[in-house]
């Protein structure tokens, strides 16, 4: 007789359990977590203002780029005082630097100005687009982000962006000690939102670090900002990158400034660098808030009314400017 087939119930038992696992992981993911949260209704707010001035106005300005450019531009200041209507489209910097653009791209129009002020430890490291960035095209509904690109080819494929979809270790620990202590389960609230999107916090912390990075594009992010340009370029789209300013003590802001002149000058290979004489460095402490990235009010005010001249200048660094900067 033939022997009766033997059903792995174990191993059916530990795939349905991975299964609800992964379940549960993505309605939190999606539902749930206070970050993403957040920054699906910042999308949502700033969406609404680029639209506004869209309808409104024949050119915006449209400054993108994580969370530096978030709490450091107050583009209401910029438009109350210089008449530069313009778009606070910056979010976190761990969605990563292709996500972010892909978003940003979707909101210029021609005639438009798009500037580019990612960290730039997103341009130095893999262009790849982490998980929060995968997260962040689920919860706002543009898939495409990660999986049709408009700039640049860094898709990311199905089966990863779906395991992309759990909170992680770290973050359940995290969201775990705030539950117990009974805390706020995410800093900022929307709250914190300006209509324009920009976005400001109470929280301070006391020290802060300079935001050092490799000064190198690696060869993906030469071909990402080629892509970007190119697209602006057929798109009737004027393009700029801005570095993000950082917080710099006094005896490392020269060392800090010629690193930053460095990658500047490779960056300007392929779009233009807006002339700003700090060159991210930016040594006020009581200026800072929660982050050596994140200007307080006060800060803010000094960064966005130091960028509505540059604006209105558009003055760029030469190559041979940043080269005598960067030093030998």
């Amino acid at each position: 007789m033939p022997s009766k087939l033997k059903i792995p119930w174990l191993a059916l038992a530990l795939v349905a359990v991975g299964l609800l696992t992964w379940g549960l992981d993505v309605v939190y993911t999606l539902r749930w977590n206070p970050e993403l949260q957040f920054f699906k209704q910042a999308y949502q707010l700033k969406v609404k203002w680029a639209e506004r001035l869209t309808r409104e106005k024949r050119d915006k300005v449209l400054i993108y780029g994580g969370s530096s450019s978030l709490f450091s531009i107050d583009t209401g200041r910029l438009f109350e005082r210089a008449n530069i209507p313009a778009v606070n489209f910056a979010f976190a910097a761990g969605i990563g630097a292709s996500v972010l653009t892909q978003a940003a791209v979707e909101q210029v129009r021609p005639g438009d100005t798009l500037i580019v002020a990612l960290e730039p430890v997103l341009l130095t490291d893999s262009l790849e687009p982490p998980g929060m960035g995968v997260q962040f095209s689920f919860i706002t509904g543009h898939t495409r982000w990660f999986a049709r690109p408009t700039v640049g080819t860094n898709s990311v494929p199905w089966v990863s962006a779906l395991l992309a979809l759990r909170p992680g270790g770290y973050h359940t620990l995290t969201m775990l000690g705030k539950v117990i202590r009974g805390g706020s389960l995410y800093r900022y609230e929307a709250a914190d939102l300006h209509p324009d999107g920009f976005t400001q916090t109470d929280v301070r912390v006391p020290d802060y670090q300079p935001g050092w990075h490799s000064g190198r594009l690696p060869p993906g992010s030469r071909a990402f900002l080629q892509a970007l340009r190119e697209w602006c370029t057929a798109n009737q789209v004027q393009v700029y990158y801005l570095l993000p300013w950082s917080y710099s003590t006094p005896e490392v802001t020269a060392e800090f400034r010629r690193l930053n002149a460095r990658l500047l000058g490779e960056i300007s290979a392929y779009i233009p660098v807006l002339a700003d004489p700090r060159l991210g460095a930016y040594e006020v402490k009581e200026h800072f808030a929660d982050s050596g990235f994140h200007l307080n009010l006060e800060g803010a005010a000094i960064r966005t009314d130091e960028l509505a001249e540059l604006l209105k200048s558009r003055r760029v660094w030469t190559e041979a400017e940043l080269r005598a900067l960067a030093g030998p």
